[in-house]
Formats: structure tokens, sequence, C-alpha cells
């Protein structure tokens, strides 16, 4: 009987060290050789796969791009001020577009309340004056915003507002946003 016993123990050791070196091997060889080769660092991934919309080309991330090169790669540009409602809801209300390509789909219009930037006021909750919101592609998706106060843009460093509608301006020829000369102008 002691001795059944015994090969019992010497079974089941071998069967538990027998275990115990397949899990070893299953978790540190094979595994991370399966994992590695599934998962993409941010070095191998590329910034942006995904085609912008409307474009069917890829692009890099548009934060990436420099100030010029993302007011070329938008579609439309909206200027939004905030005002305030009942409640103590502040409205975002589209006030112009600093830029809009001719026949891009947008579902906004000027005097539209645009509700992902409207918000509720509490306090020390500044959020500026406003906001100018990029988006690209037809239909238009929102690409990025940047806050502005006062005659300067925040979100884009501190670049005058002025400044930014005339580089605006500069990427769409015969624009039809542009203010009309008053007759007998030069």
């Amino acid at each position: 009987m002691t001795k059944k016993f015994l090969e019992g123990i010497v079974f089941g050791a071998g069967f538990g060290i027998s275990f115990l070196l397949v899990f070893f091997l299953y978790t540190f060889i094979a595994m991370p050789a399966f994992v590695s080769s599934k998962i993409q660092t941010n070095e191998e991934r590329p910034v942006n796969s995904k085609p912008w919309p409307g474009t069917g080309q890829e692009h890099p991330d548009f934060n990436e791009l420099t100030l010029e090169e993302q007011i070329k790669a938008a579609s439309v540009i909206a200027l939004i001020r905030y005002e305030p409602a009942s409640g103590g809801k502040v409205k975002a209300v589209i006030r112009e577009f600093l830029k809009k390509g001719s026949g891009v789909e947008l579902h906004y219009n000027i005097g539209d309340e645009y509700a992902p930037a409207s918000y509720y006021a509490g306090a020390g909750s500044d959020r500026g004056d406003g906001v100018i919101v990029f988006f690209v592609g037809s239909p238009a998706e929102m690409r990025m915003s940047a806050t502005y106060a006062g005659d300067r843009i925040r979100g884009l460093g501190d670049i005058p507002l002025e400044l930014f509608k005339d580089k605006c301006m500069a990427t769409m020829p015969n624009n039809s946003l542009k203010p009309k000369p008053l007759p007998g102008s030069a």
C-alpha cells in the first residue's frame, strides 16, 4: 500500500512539473511572440490610418499640421461666439464662416447653435468669447477647435483674430465669403 502511495506521489509530482514546464514555455516564449506580432508601437503605427471624410486620402494627425496646413486642409472653418442663455447655459452660436469650400455639405448655418461647444457656466469657468472650429471633408466633420478671447485666438498660439481671418481668406481663391467692395471704391 505504501508503495502504491509513493508511486502516486511521484506520478503527481511528474505531472505537476510537466504542467509548470508547459505553462512556462507558453507564457514566456510562445505568448510574447504572438502578442508582439499583433501589437504595434506608436512608432510603427501610422499616425492616422483612417482617411479624412470625403477625401479618400490618408492624412497625418490634423493637430500635427502647421496652422497654414490646417487652414488649407479644412473644408470649413467656423467662428463661433458664446452667448448667455436662460438657466445658466452659454450657447455657442455660429457667427460666420471664415472658410467654406464650394459644394461642402455642412449641417449648420450662420445663427445655428453649435451644441458641442455650448456649456453651463459655473464658478471660474472662463472659456473666452468663443471658439474657432475646423471641419474637414464633405459632409464636414469637426476635426479641431481653438478658443479665442477678445482679438486673440488662445488655442492657436495667441494669433490675432484678424491675421487668422486673413490667412483663411488667402486659401480661398474667388472666395464668396470675402466682403464685396463698395461701388465707387478701389
